[in-house]
């Protein structure tokens, strides 16, 4: 087995293959191990290498569950890490690790001639991937790392040195203009560089270059270039042949001295334009791409036009920008200056720096010290042109404003996650592409017709959000895999666990457009940003949030305002009512760091919390609607509350409702995975409610049947009861009386066997509806007479059989002992506080009341449920109650009064999906319309 640290930290199989390590944790201790091998490394400091130098008070068993992590993801080549006393050590050969390789090389190719150093180092510098120990950001592990970064460059001096000697300047003029600019405090390669230009004959050149750091050395620090640079220049301006001819077989010794970073000068007879290449054929933002040349463009009065894009990563901000500075060079025809300033990272650029650059290329050979200097230098420079500044990836408006000119003539394009306030100008936010963009980007890169695959697209471009990246990615996955049509594609996205998987192709991924923002946040925020993923839902309450982290709202609120900030998730409310929005994308990506960095017990805890607060307000929303008494069918689900606020909902109940069930599948399926059944089954059933007024039934069906599986499954009786009773009751609401017997009468039998009195009694509540829908009256009394007789104290279950039992004496003409029935039905319904029932019971005494011909007490009591209806938001209801009304205004002799209660019956079916009331409102139309069309 062999490791890296060259790079990010690895290890390779004896196949070659990468071997997946996890998490921070294992990554961190190979990394401490692989820079000691071999020998023992103290837990402190492991710990040092986990937490820095001031560790929690408690890192509890950080080294000993890394050392299980990272022994579990090596396999049968665990052995390799061996727990001493007093901490651990990798066992494996200094040949077997990269960094240590690399350092054998360079010492050999200290014995070497030109040539075979050339060629030695060459080999040397090819270990590395990357920065050393990429991705861990600890200090004692960047120190490490800063140590082996001085011994690359010292072996690329050496190399360069031995290819300038071994006459190849010509070639290494472009690269060592590069270094000296990555690298400007190098003596060394600045020394390669004049060597190389004098030697390809631009003598000029590198007696610029030796100026331009003169300058700087002496404006910034006071001081001298070394001799060694100094007497280089002067064999150049002696034009020395010994120079010309050749070059000492030594190195140039690297002279560390302290200077700003200065790019080599840009030639004085070209136009500075630095700008990246233009995107090949870009698709969509037309509107934005318009807009911004018109900002841009048109008269400004004085002012400098400046466009802002903002938006999260991989929404195309840069590619935007650099599309439309494109296609106004002609409108800017001085200059075309491009920086980017990594506002995503850490460390963003420093304007000083920036600004060094724009001077270079605008061919200032004296640069300033300072940024209030370089920057009115800039101003200065650009005065009386028109150039065109594009600023990308902006942190702050403080690293900005400095690199802004003072020319109205000019114009500045900045891209930033940040929306940028303190920037005066025109601000664009970027957001997902439209369904027509995203088809038009997949269907100019794949051959496919959109028009054949309308829904599987739009399938597709939802699970990318609209994301351009993530479309781009997906055209990329199918161009390489013409065996994967999009149904395939589609289903392959779907799965959470492999969505990030199949959108990484040739080293581009959208990980790291939320990997920059995760890294910047707290380690609090990290923490809530994990437990979403885990839960894994798009939508998520403040309280939710809460439980989540075991938190407060006034504590969860601001670290959702630092995810809001980095784009991982947006927020819309007021507190305590505020919601979270989150990209599927985000979702996989924190479902993924929850897996790799999460603590799998803390995780379940805070799933457990989530559970059990959203039940805790779907238990305070059917209190809205049926009154504060339990409800009769409930589980042990613990309720989870914040210690800082009470649970609330906004608006109605149903409202409330509705607008939380496209995530309940996600819930109850989420629920079941981690084997919390009891949950799984109450958020099943918590919004059956709802479900009938909205006539949302497939959901209703889906959530339940999934629900069903999962208890079946593990014998969660009670649970599996209560499931089938509320199946039974969607389909009774669908008319479908012998489904609804099937399931309610297992549900009796069930809850008969665990000798539950209280959930056979509700169950006969709808056995009678069940009975009388088939038209067995005397089947419904009797459902109705055995619940009595097992003394339920529920109330609202006593009211639910005293309403039944109303309705079957309703429907057998016995009115007296209907109203008898119904009355008491109502009593106990108010005693609860219950709306909805209510509103039913007020009903059934209004059909009564129609049936004894009295419409003005029939309308009265349907003009109560129709009250109590809207109160609660109850679509369904208030159908059923006015196309009653209207039948009863149709048949006791107002025809007139009962055309606009029918139409809008028909409409609120309509609305609810119940195709039953609405058959019913237009079957009392048409019987209305029929006399009318016969008398004419």
């Amino acid at each position: 087995m062999r490791f890296g640290i060259l790079g990010p930290v690895v290890a390779w199989g004896i196949d070659g293959a990468e071997v997946k390590l996890g998490g921070w944790r294992p990554r961190t201790l190979l990394a401490r191990l692989l820079l000691d091998p071999r020998e023992v490394v103290p837990t402190q400091d492991l710990v040092e290498a986990f937490y820095g130098t001031e560790p929690p008070d408690s890192v509890g068993s950080t080294p000993k569950t890394a050392a299980k992590l990272l022994r579990q993801a090596l396999g049968k080549q665990r052995d390799l890490i061996e727990t001493c006393p007093g901490g651990y050590r990798i066992a494996t050969a200094l040949d077997d690790i990269d960094a240590y390789r690399f350092r054998a090389l360079v010492h050999e190719a200290e014995r070497q001639e030109n040539m075979e150093r050339s060629r030695t180092l060459a080999e040397a510098l090819s270990l590395w991937r990357g920065p050393a120990l990429a991705g861990l950001s600890n200090a004692v592990l960047r120190a490490a790392a800063s140590q082996w970064e001085e011994m690359r460059l010292v072996a690329l001096e050496r190399k360069l040195t031995a290819d300038v000697a071994l006459g190849r300047h010509h070639n290494l003029v472009g690269e060592l203009y590069q270094l000296t600019e990555r690298h400007p405090k190098r003596e060394a390669l600045r020394g390669l560089l004049m060597t190389a230009l004098f030697r390809s004959g631009r003598t000029s050149e590198a007696l610029e270059v030796y100026a331009t750091y003169r300058n700087q050395v002496r404006s910034e620090f006071g001081v001298e270039p070394s001799q060694q640079l100094s007497q280089l220049q002067l064999r150049i301006l002696n034009m020395d042949p010994e120079l010309q001819e050749s070059a000492s077989d030594g190195p140039i010794e690297p002279v560390a001295v302290e200077s700003a970073p200065v790019p080599p000068p840009a030639p004085a007879t070209r136009i500075p334009a630095n700008l990246p290449a233009r995107p090949h054929r870009m698709i969509g933002r037309t509107e934005q791409l318009a807009l911004i040349q018109r900002t841009l463009t048109e008269d400004r009065e004085g002012y400098l036009p400046i466009t802002v894009i903002s938006g999260p990563g991989g929404y195309g901000k840069t590619t935007l920008a650099i599309e439309a500075a494109h296609r106004m060079t002609g409108d800017y025809p001085d200059s075309q200056l491009y920086a980017h300033l990594s506002g995503a990272h850490p460390q963003p650029a420093s304007a000083g720096d920036v600004l060094s650059r724009f001077l270079t290329l605008l061919g200032v050979s004296e640069i300033p010290a300072t940024v209030d200097a370089k920057a009115e230098v800039f101003r200065a420079a650009v005065a009386g042109k028109r150039l065109l500044i594009v600023l990308d990836d902006a942190a702050t408006s403080a690293q900005v404003l400095p690199l802004l000119p003072a020319e109205p003539d000019c114009a500045v394009i900045v891209t930033s996650r940040n929306p940028m306030p303190g920037i005066a100008g025109e601000h664009i936010v970027l957001g997902p592409m439209s369904h027509d963009e995203a088809s038009e980007l997949i269907s100019s890169r794949v051959d496919i017709d959109p028009s054949g695959v309308p829904s599987t697209l739009k399938r597709l471009i939802k699970l990318c959000g609209g994301m351009p990246l993530a479309l781009d990615l997906v055209c990329a996955r199918l161009v390489t895999h013409p065996h994967w049509d999009l149904d395939h594609l589609a289903d392959r996205l779907a799965d959470i666990d492999q969505r990030l998987a199949v959108l990484n192709v040739d080293g581009r991924d959208v990980r790291t457009c939320f990997e920059l923002g995760y890294q910047l946040l707290s380690p609090d925020a990290q923490t809530l940003m994990r437990t979403i993923g885990y839960l894994g839902v798009g939508e998520i309450s403040a309280w939710t949030a809460a439980a989540l982290v075991g938190s407060t709202i006034g504590h969860v609120t601001t670290l959702l305002d630092e995810l809001a900030a980095t784009h991982l998730l947006t927020v819309t409310g007021t507190v305590p009512y505020i919601y979270c929005r989150v990209h599927d994308l985000v979702l996989a990506y924190a479902r993924e760091r929850a897996t790799t960095d999460g603590d799998p017990a803390e995780l379940r805890a805070g799933l457990d919390r989530a559970f059990g607060t959203r039940l805790a307000l779907a238990d305070t929303a059917y209190a809205a609607m049926h009154g504060p008494q339990q409800r009769a069918l409930v589980g042990s689900t613990a309720r989870w509350t914040p210690a800082d606020s009470p649970l609330r909902i906004t608006g109605s109940a149903t409202e409330w409702f509705t607008a939380r069930l496209p995530h309940i599948p996600q819930m109850v399926q989420r629920a079941a995975e981690v084997c919390l059944y009891e949950a799984c089954w109450e958020l099943a059933v918590a919004p059956q409610t709802a479900m009938e007024a909205g006539g949302y039934f497939d959901l209703w069906l889906t959530t339940h049947t999934n629900a069903l599986t999962a208890v079946r499954a593990v014998g969660v009786d009670y649970g599996e009861a209560v499931l089938l009773h509320s199946l039974g009751y969607r389909a009774l609401v669908l008319k479908d009386h012998q489904e609804a017997e099937i399931h309610l009468h297992r549900s009796a039998e069930i809850f008969s066997h665990l000798g539950d009195n209280e959930g056979q009694a509700a169950t006969m509540v709808l056995i009678s509806d069940a009975c009388r829908l088939r038209g067995d009256l005397a089947a419904a009394r009797t459902a109705c007479e055995r619940g009595f007789a097992l003394r339920p104290t529920n109330k609202r279950v006593r009211a639910g059989l005293w309403l039944n039992l109303g309705r079957a004496q309703t429907y057998g003409d016995e009115l007296a002992q209907a109203t008898e029935s119904l009355d008491q039905s109502l009593t106990l319904y108010e005693q609860c506080d219950d709306l909805r029932g209510q509103a039913e019971a007020h009903c059934d005494l209004a059909r009564v009341f129609v049936r004894e011909a009295n419409l003005v007490a029939s309308t009265a009591s349907f003009g109560s449920a129709l009250q109590l209806a809207e109160a609660v938001g109850d679509t369904l209801g208030m159908a059923y109650i006015l196309a009653d009304l209207g039948e009863a205004h149709s048949d006791l002799g107002s025809p007139e009064d009962a055309y606009p209660l029918l139409i809008k019956a028909a409409d609120l079916a309509q609305k609810a999906n119940n195709t039953h009331v609405k058959s019913r409102a237009r079957q009392a139309l048409a019987k209305l319309a029929h006399p009318r069309a016969s008398s004419t």
